[in-house]
């Protein structure tokens, strides 16, 4: 019985060393049946198990002709700096290109006529950014190549890239600038690496959305045209010529803020300037007025600075508006302060000259095309000068003009005295409308200048909005 019973004990373990070697194999078997290879897996350890991806696609080291197509679709501008001159663009770059390495024959491949592999698993062109700039750094959304039987390779990356672009903001807001985009292989040559657009090497337009279909528009540029050419370059280092892509892209800013903001208030506040010659002959209001206005002016230009800094070198055409309206400005109160003049110095008993006289006054042509009325007297050259002086100092009326050759006979002492008197009444009285006369053709020759100086200086504003913001 107890022999019975050690026997059955030292049987147990042969038993559990059995069932555990039993386990070991069967999932070695499971484990074989689930990694099983299939088509897909042998094409592609077929095809990477000689390839090199440091070398040209070619079965012929030395052979020539190699091309690689380019083509751009669904462009988007992102950034257009103005204080470092870049540009950043986003698109889907497709590139095509056959690699006589990565044939194979689909009836041993279960019928597999394309495969995708990683890019960084084959050799890729070379295609560097030229004029990359290194404010904004590029990248590139990595895709997967699509590889066809007959070794036809095409890679479309969606890529982002900032380059360097010289602005001319001399029109702003109403600028439009052109940007070039150039790119190629940095080391082959034309002969080992060409590049064509689209199959072709003649200029093409690159098609862009229209603002309002396209999602993601820049808010204050629009992409008005993209043209790609191709370019051949010889450099004195080396005999062969190489090859790049040109993109140009032909971006307008979009100035509706602008133009509410910037443009109109100051195109209205330069048609206020001449208004000032039309307000009554007060040399204060007139002042205030001026001064009110280049105030506003200063204003608008502070307001403009916080809002739109504007950190370039180049000078605007709107900076240059405002400063020919304040110069515009400066004059007006020069001239005001003129004709103020003016038309005091008949209060100062200042004779009139001919000429001026003549030219405000007696010429009606001058007067009809000033719109002012041609119904005032007409100016009466005296015979001889007018001394205003001796019309103050002299005690002896008897000399006034008009006045000399009147005899007035007397007989009687009282007579004398009544007829000096008399003399001396009629002189005053000729005094008097001299100085009122005198004083009415300074203040009509003011207002003929006045009138002058507003159509003057409504012309210039015309001019320099024309010629600047508009």
């Amino acid at each position: 019985m107890v022999g019975s019973m050690g026997s059955n004990s030292s049987s147990w373990p042969k038993i559990f060393l059995g069932i555990y070697i039993l386990s070991i194999l069967s999932s070695a078997a499971a484990g074989q049946y689930v990694f099983t290879e299939n088509d897909e897996d042998r094409l592609y350890k077929d095809m990477m198990k000689y390839y090199v991806k440091s070398s040209r696609p070619v079965l012929v080291s030395n052979s020539t002709g190699f091309n690689v197509d380019l083509v751009f679709s669904n462009p988007r501008l992102e950034l257009l700096e103005t204080s470092t001159d870049t540009m950043t663009i986003s698109f889907y770059h497709l590139m095509t290109w056959q690699d006589a390495r990565l044939q194979w024959n689909v009836s041993e491949y279960g019928n597999l006529k394309t495969i995708r592999v990683p890019p960084d698993s084959i050799w890729m062109p070379e295609m560097e950014v030229f004029n990359v700039s290194p404010f904004h750094p590029s990248s590139t959304m990595v895709s997967n190549v699509l590889v066809s039987s007959t070794g036809f390779v095409t890679y479309m990356p969606t890529k982002t890239i900032s380059f360097y672009c010289p602005l001319d903001l001399s029109k702003f807001p109403y600028d439009t600038q052109t940007c070039v985009l150039k790119m190629g292989p940095w080391t082959y040559s034309s002969l080992h690496q060409n590049i064509t657009y689209h199959g072709k090497t003649e200029p093409q337009n690159i098609f862009v959305e229209e603002p309002g279909y396209s999602t993601g528009a820049h808010p204050q540029w629009t992409i008005d045209k993209m043209v790609a050419f191709i370019q051949h370059t010889k450099y004195q280092c080396c005999p062969d010529s190489y090859v790049n892509l040109a993109v140009n892209i032909t971006v307008s800013r979009v100035a509706s803020y602008y133009r509410l903001a910037l443009v109109g208030p100051s195109v209205f506040l330069a048609i206020l300037i001449p208004v000032v010659f039309l307000l009554p002959p007060d040399q204060t209001s007139r002042t205030n007025y001026g001064m009110l206005l280049l105030m506003t002016m200063t204003v608008m230009l502070i307001v403009f600075q916080e809002a739109v800094p504007f950190d370039h070198a180049t000078i605007p055409v709107i900076v240059v508006f405002y400063f020919a309206i304040f110069v515009l400005q400066f004059f007006s109160i020069l001239c005001c302060v003129l004709t103020g003049n003016l038309r005091h110095r008949g209060a100062r008993r200042k004779p009139l000259p001919a000429w001026l006289g003549s030219l405000c006054i007696q010429s009606r042509g001058l007067r009809r095309c000033l719109c002012l009325d041609s119904n005032f007297p007409v100016f009466q050259e005296p015979d001889t000068p007018m001394n205003i002086r001796l019309l103050e100092e002299s005690q002896d009326l008897a000399q006034d003009t008009g006045l000399d050759n009147v005899d007035i006979a007397v007989t009687e002492e009282h007579f004398r005295d009544v007829a000096n008197n008399t003399k001396i009444m009629a002189g005053k009285v000729i005094r008097e409308s001299t100085y009122e006369k005198l004083a009415r053709d300074w203040q009509e020759v003011g207002r003929c200048l006045d009138r002058i100086f507003f159509l003057l200086f409504l012309l210039l504003i015309i001019i320099v909005a024309l010629s600047t913001v508009l």
